[in-house]
């Protein structure tokens, strides 16, 4: 890397990159193809930087002279290992040889280090080309006088004729193997993104005069301009011409355009309410311009027909007035609310499907009582399985599968389809336990449509905000403090131009880290902020660091902390919690408003995090009179975390606040209590149930269902009334 970067020249240009299955989910609508759900959002446009391939060819002893008889292949692979072995790929010699090309071997990505979901360290990038041949993770580069005929370059990535519906036979075998079926450059394709799917305008708004800005983008491979887009309200009958506007700097070379282009058209709401259809096309330097209907095929690739949003007047709204919605072909993922509908032929399977699947009703109470790791249950496509067996071998680590154990919301099988095959779907089957009820469908229903309001929010909102639900940001360790031989207090800098952390009390932020294999994944409360005043574009957290020995192998993330070097990036999303403070006892619960005035926290270890976050908030906001009673429970002395600064908050706040440090080993010195939580120990520290008393837990499992949990019932608390977990 450190040659890469000191010893060859970079270029840091915009390139757009799309997956050649970019708006799949239309053809599967007619008939399943070989691949993901995916929409219309499979593109996206970045500055990317690194030196020429051809300079680190050339430096190796590639000729810069190409022989005129003889036709060579240059062959990349990735470090990653999917199912059907190493990725692979190749593209002629020649074409990587040509300066105008201009392909890169990227190591940043908008200025910063290439993030690991986009091929840390060092990707192939080759402008106007389709996604699937910009190797991730490059480890090889090699030249060959054939072509590569690893598995997924024959096998994926390819355009086969209609009439070819399954990948075995002969001639699907010859036809997967010809040059002619390869996707290789991206096609012309345009998509409209205003109005959006579910987006309404109320009939009050379309008056004589009155606009709306209908927006998309659009873009061709091969370096080809788009020369023209347009849209028409009328089937295609009529066309407007729309504006198009380009990123800086889109031209290389005098005549290639590596970017997207975005347009726009200001059109009155009164056409958009007689319009049949909102359609557009685009036309490049050819003058050629995309079909007006999908050409199906085995692998889904390549779909740019012309792209349609259809309105329809419905009257369903809060408070009756009559709307314009808008519906896209389709929601990606699993999601239904497009206006395509599946064909005769998909509805028949998935109709001989159901005729397999146990028809035993699940309900919501049920399911959520499965989320461990030794009784994990998870729902997909209103389907309850028992995934349990699947964690021991599940290719992206039990965590991938346990951040859905127990949960009833659409995530679940909108992630699943995502990134699973046909064969992952028929392992799931052997998982099957029955399907969900009635209501519990409904539920599905309306948690996604409140989560897709909050992520629109989310999207429009406060642009100094870090944390995203739906997306992993990149935070900059800046420093790292010993608090004992085995705790650490980290201070992480977050991304520039973004001042507040957006997480609000009792929350937690996800820590990701790319192994070769999974992605680990672990969950956080931040020591700092805690009051908006304090947020300074940074963020600190103190963790214990669980270091290997003999008996145990330690802390996977918490190692990675403590010998992560400081400058260094890792990634962090959120926020993520179902229990949020919100000040004078007030506490948002799953959703349901809650005030209690009197806190019990039963704290084991690390939980502790989340009670002195709420504990702080409390004390320091002037007026809030919440009391608060703290169990705290560990093994020893030197295990406690934060007891400085909670004695500091219990000596100034002695009359509100009340912590109680229990240790099971204790050395002869402590004055404490010792021992284990128990009823005695809880009774005599915590608050009795009654009105306005509540108790939060968060601690090792064995200390929480074995002890804390069985007193806390005896003594009449109640789960999910008076008692939660953080």
């Amino acid at each position: 890397m450190d040659e890469l970067k000191n010893s060859f020249n970079a270029i840091n240009i915009p390139v757009a990159l799309a997956c050649d299955g970019n708006r799949r989910k239309e053809l599967n609508m007619i008939k399943r193809s070989k691949g993901f759900n995916w929409g219309a959002g499979a593109v996206s446009c970045a500055y990317w930087k690194g030196p020429l391939l051809r300079d680190i060819l050339i430096a190796a002893g590639v000729s810069k002279d190409q022989p005129e008889d003889k036709r060579l292949w240059v062959n990349f692979e990735g470090a990653d290992e999917p199912n059907e072995g190493k990725y692979a790929t190749c593209i002629p010699l020649e074409y990587a040889m040509d300066p105008n090309n201009d392909m890169i071997l990227a190591y940043e990505m908008n200025d910063a280090p290439l993030p690991p979901d986009h091929g840390h360290p060092i990707r192939l990038l080759i402008p106007g080309y389709v996604g699937g041949r910009c190797v991730k993770w490059l480890k090889k580069i090699w030249i060959s006088d054939k072509e590569n005929d690893s598995y997924y370059h024959i096998w994926d990535n390819r355009v086969l004729p209609s009439f070819i519906t399954e990948k075995d036979g002969e001639f699907a075998n010859t036809m997967f193997a010809h040059p002619d079926t390869a996707c290789n450059e991206q096609n012309l394709n345009s998509v409209i993104v205003k109005p959006a799917q579910g987006e309404r305008i109320r009939l009050t708004e379309a008056r004589r005069g009155k606009t709306y800005r209908i927006e998309g983008y659009a873009y061709d491979g091969g370096g080809h301009q788009v020369q023209r887009v347009e849209v028409s309200l009328d089937e295609g009958e009529t066309w407007l011409y729309c504006i198009r506007k380009f990123p800086e700097a889109p031209i290389r070379h005098g005549n290639k355009f590596w970017t997207w282009l975005h347009w726009h058209l200001d059109v009155e709401i009164t056409h958009m309410l007689r319009a049949r259809s909102i359609t557009v096309r685009c036309f490049n330097v050819f003058k050629y311009t995309q079909p007006s209907q999908p050409v199906w095929n085995l692998m889904g690739m390549m779909n740019n027909c012309w792209y349609k949003v259809k309105p329809e007047i419905v009257e369903d709204g809060k408070d009756g007035v009559p709307e314009i919605l808008f519906r896209h072909p389709t929601k990606p993922g699993t999601s239904q609310g497009g206006w395509m509908k599946p064909s005769a032929e998909i509805q028949i399977a998935d109709a001989k499907q159901d005729a397999g699947t146990p028809q035993k009703q699940f309900t919501r109470e049920e399911i959520e009582k499965h989320d461990k790791e030794d009784d994990c249950w998870i729902v997909v496509d209103e389907k309850v399985y028992d995934a349990t067996s699947v964690l021991a071998w599940h290719p992206g680590g039990k965590a991938a599968i346990l951040g859905h154990a127990g949960k009833v919301h659409q995530e679940t099988s909108d992630e699943f389809s995502s990134i699973h095959d046909g064969y992952a779907y028929q392992k799931l089957n052997e998982c099957t336990l029955g399907v969900v009820t009635e209501n519990v469908k409904n539920f599905i229903k309306q948690e996604a449509e409140k989560a897709a309001e909050e992520k629109a929010k989310s999207t429009k909102g406060d642009q100094h905000i870090a944390l995203q639900k739906h997306r992993w940001v990149s935070a900059r360790l800046k420093s790292r403090k010993d608090l004992s031989k085995d705790t650490r207090e980290y201070t992480l800098k977050l991304p520039d131009h973004k001042q507040a952390l957006g997480l609000a009390t009792c929350q937690h932020i996800q820590f990701g880290f790319h192994f070769q294999d999974k992605m680990l994944i672990r969950s956080y409360t931040p020591t700092r902020p805690i009051l908006s005043s304090e947020e300074d574009g940074t963020f600190e957290l103190v963790v214990k660091t669980y270091f290997p020995d003999d008996d145990q192998p330690g802390g996977a993330m918490s190692n990675i902390l403590d010998c992560m070097p400081v400058g260094e990036e890792i990634e962090i999303r959120g926020p993520t919690g179902d229990i949020s403070y919100e000040g004078n006892g007030k506490f948002n619960i799953e959703g349901k408003e809650m005030t209690f005035k009197r806190v019990t926290l039963i704290l084991g270890g690390s939980g502790i995090t989340p009670g002195y976050q709420l504990i702080s908030r409390i004390l320091r906001t002037e007026g809030d009179d919440t009391r608060i009673r703290v169990i705290d429970a560990n093994k020893s002395e030197g295990d406690v975390l934060l007891k400085e600064q909670m004695d500091q908050l219990q000596r100034e706040h002695a009359k509100q606040f009340k912590i109680t440090h229990v240790l099971s080993h204790p050395s002869e010195e402590w004055k404490g209590l010792k021992g284990h939580v128990d009823k005695d120990v809880i009774r005599e520290n915590g608050f009795e149930p009654g009105d306005g008393s509540a108790v939060f837990l968060c601690g090792p499992p064995a200390m929480i269902e074995k002890a804390a949990l069985p007193a806390l019932k005896d003594w009449g608390y109640e789960e999910d009334r008076n008692c939660f977990g953080f």
